[in-house]
């Protein structure tokens, strides 16, 4: 996320700790704690043990595996949020406001601080929505720009072929990886030209796709933000059920029903290892990297430093896995795939420490866009003179916020991990089974805050 302006593994771990203050996504400059940061990084580690072994004590039994039903919201609210009406007009309002950010794009100025469509793809979408379906559950079905322009061109109702089980979600975790190396790497990332071709080719893909094998079916596995806003939904309070009523139920009640696909390990192994490299690459390690580096140099050695953050946290895991099914003399594949679903909340966990101050901050730059979204000198709500407000957030407010992130996406984790293992496993190996993968979360939760803090 640094064109507008986390845990990797072992090897991370130890350029993070001998890292010097970060630039992008951590706190810069110096401090003013009431306590040194490394009793933050431990304490945050601590509590996650903690965590660990009171629920060994105490949570015996499997309290979310089965899924809560929910209460449904009464009748009216019903109405409001799933009514016709309201269905209609909320794609309409999306539709249109992706053919501005595609207009502004494509003959807007070509300066990411004078056009909407930067501010608008990575600080309201990417980020502002990931919040939004976290708390409040998955209303991308409606949202989606591209569902409701294949509704409309009647695309997708009559499949052409079947979609393979075999493929699981793998397009989507690929196509999302083209999406954050795009943000993260490609020298012209923000450029809004850029974007305006990346915005048509993932149309066309996904156009084409809910076509060859139905607009279900690509939604489900290949239509990238569908997949990555259902797992975060489904930590949410909020919930739709299989007959569209909208249920209040506990939070994280959701996951345990994620569907074990193929591909789904490789897809949550992209979200953290993409933002891990995105906070290192603001530090002054690897910033003396790549001090040589320009253009196609710097953009191999951010190619090569993404996909190794994804290798690092996809090998701690599997680490982890293969030392649990060595204790439940199991094969470690199904395990991953199992257990996977207890680290959607370490994934948000990063979005929201990394980003957080990110769409506080930056986001507010898009307010001033929509009086101007060509950068044609409009100002057509009165709003093109706002400044962005930096005095929101503090330095150590935006250290707070990370600081609880982190540890409440990892205790979260570890809760259903735990919950998941007493459900699988006999009470003698349950708690046993959990230990190497409490270990790769107590290493990224330092390393997590490690590379926020800078230290």
């Amino acid at each position: 996320m640094r064109r507008l302006g986390a845990p990797a593994g072992a090897a991370a771990a130890l350029v993070a700790i001998t890292a010097t203050p970060a630039a992008a996504h951590g706190l810069g400059g110096r401090l003013d704690l009431p306590v040194p940061v490394w009793l933050f990084v431990f304490g945050a580690a601590a509590a996650v043990v903690i965590s660990f072994v009171a629920l060994g004590a105490l949570w015996r039994e499997p309290r979310l595996e089965n899924g809560a039903p929910g209460r449904p919201l009464p009748r009216l609210l019903q109405r409001i949020l799933t009514g016709p009406v309201p269905d209609a007009i909320v794609r309409a309002v999306s539709l249109a406001v992706f053919v501005l950010v595609l207009a502004a794009a494509v003959a807007g100025r070509d300066e990411p601080s004078r056009n909407l469509a930067p501010v608008f793809v990575y600080v309201w979408f990417w980020v502002g929505l990931a919040f939004a379906h976290a708390l409040f559950g998955n209303w991308w079905a409606t949202l989606s720009p591209w569902d409701t322009l294949a509704r409309f061109l009647g695309i997708g109702e009559r499949p052409r072929r079947a979609y393979s089980k075999a493929w699981g979600v793998w397009p989507a975790a690929i196509l999302l990886f083209g999406f954050l190396w795009l943000e993260l790497v490609a020298p012209t990332g923000s450029s809004p030209r850029t974007l305006a071709w990346a915005i048509g080719g993932y149309t066309a893909i996904t156009l084409t796709g809910m076509a060859v094998f139905g607009r279900e079916a690509w939604n489900r596995g290949g239509e990238a933000f569908a997949v990555y806003f259902d797992l975060l939904s489904r930590m949410a309070f909020l919930a739709r059920r299989g007959d569209r009523r909208v249920v209040i139920r506990p939070p994280l009640s959701g996951l345990p029903g994620v569907e074990p696909r193929p591909g789904l390990v490789a897809f949550v192994m992209v979200i953290i290892g993409s933002t891990t490299f995105d906070g290192f690459s603001g530090t002054s390690t690897w910033l003396s990297w790549t001090r040589s580096l320009s253009g196609t140099g710097l953009a191999v050695a951010g190619t090569a430093g993404l996909l190794a953050a994804i290798l690092a946290v996809s090998i701690a895991y599997v680490l982890a896995m293969g030392a649990a099914s060595a204790v439940a003399r199991t094969p470690w594949h199904p395990l991953a795939v199992r257990f996977v679903h207890s680290l959607v909340p370490i994934a948000f966990a990063y979005v929201a420490a990394h980003y957080f101050s990110y769409l506080v901050l930056e986001g507010q730059g898009g307010i001033a866009l929509v009086s101007d979204p060509f950068g044609f000198g409009w100002d057509l709500f009165g709003t093109a003179a706002r400044a962005i407000n930096f005095t929101l957030l503090s330095a150590a407010a935006v250290w707070y916020v990370q600081v609880f992130a982190i540890v409440a996406g990892h205790v979260a984790g570890v809760i259903l991990a735990h919950d998941r293992s007493v459900a699988a496993f006999r009470a003698s190996l349950a708690v046993r089974t959990q230990y190497a993968l409490l270990a790769v979360m107590v290493m990224f939760t330092m390393t997590g805050l490690l590379i926020l803090s800078g230290g």
